[in-house]
């Protein structure tokens, strides 16, 4: 019974954190969507850079926002508005860089993100004598700058989390078999929950310095 209330407090807060993220990012779109209509395109991409942001996965909202970021990227660029499509490319790489756990969800959309605004920087007027590298090789520093992952290794974070609930199970389970001793605290009975508890502590040190 206490494993059903516990999964039922959990699926209660999973729930609710659910429905404000969908709230939220449904309220954004809609805002988006609203600026669009006055003509308003930077306000736009702004609200639909935050409706990105508030990811769930298979939120209706979440595809809509990166469909109008790069649908108002593409027609920015096509007029000639450099600045408005460099805000909106680089609203879906922050979007689906936020988002990234042990997945990247919307990785072609990064993926495109990244060779748009390598290839507008790339093509910026610059004045004379600052910059000799061809286009091209300025479009390939530009990318490679982009692609370079410097988040921490999805290896080393599952490493992170399995340490923590080995150290929090083990001092937990540590208190509990020493507090159920009839005799009163038996810490002979903790040294296993102390032992995972120190084990995970060891863990958590190890990935947090490799990650």
């Amino acid at each position: 019974m206490r494993a059903l209330g516990a999964a039922a407090i959990v699926g209660l807060l999973v729930g609710a954190v659910t429905a404000r993220v969908v709230w939220s990012g449904e309220s954004e779109i809609a805002e988006s969507t609203a600026a669009l209509r006055h003509g308003n395109a930077y306000e736009a991409t702004v609200r639909a850079r935050r409706a990105a942001g508030w990811y769930a996965p298979g939120a209706p909202h979440v595809r809509v926002a990166y469909e109008r970021l790069a649908s108002i990227a593409t027609t920015a660029e096509g007029l000639g508005d450099r600045d408005l499509a460099l805000l909106a490319w680089r609203g879906i790489r922050t979007a689906a860089i936020e988002t990234r756990w042990l997945l990247v969800p919307h990785k072609e959309d990064l993926d495109r993100a990244n060779l748009a605004i390598a290839r507008i920087e790339a093509a910026a007027p610059r004045p004379p004598g600052t910059r000799t590298e061809p286009p091209q090789r300025i479009e390939e520093k530009q990318l490679a700058a982009l692609l370079r992952d410097e988040a921490p290794r999805t290896p080393w974070v599952v490493l992170l989390l399995v340490a923590f609930v080995a150290w929090a199970g083990g001092a937990a389970w540590a208190v509990r078999r020493s507090s159920a001793s009839p005799d009163g605290i038996d810490l002979a009975r903790a040294r296993a929950g102390v032992f995972v508890a120190l084990a995970g502590v060891l863990l958590w040190v190890l990935a947090l310095w490799r990650a």
